[in-house]
């Protein structure tokens, strides 16, 4: 995986959370297994080795086109993704 493929999984995995919101509790976590970048939404019960955790809500803001609408946040995405290591 590459850092593209990276941030491209996780901004998919933020419209996924944000188009069926209200079928996570307030808390839920992205979480990213370290040993191969999978990443999915999780229970923030879990607490699995080699995984890391992020609230998903680290990863929206609130739309400037559209008022009242959440988006991925480009910039939250960017950041967790420079916090990784890619090869080739």
């Amino acid at each position: 995986m590459n850092t593209s493929d990276f941030i491209q999984s996780l901004t998919n995995l933020v419209n996924e959370y944000i188009a069926t919101e209200e079928a996570y509790s307030d808390d839920v976590q992205l979480q990213i297994d370290t040993t191969n970048l999978n990443m999915e939404i999780a229970d923030p019960d879990n607490d699995l080795p080699n995984c890391d955790y992020y609230p998903m809500m680290d990863f929206v803001r609130m739309s400037v086109t559209n008022p009242g609408q959440w988006e991925p946040d480009p910039d939250a995405i960017a950041n967790v993704a420079a916090e990784y290591i890619f090869t080739a």
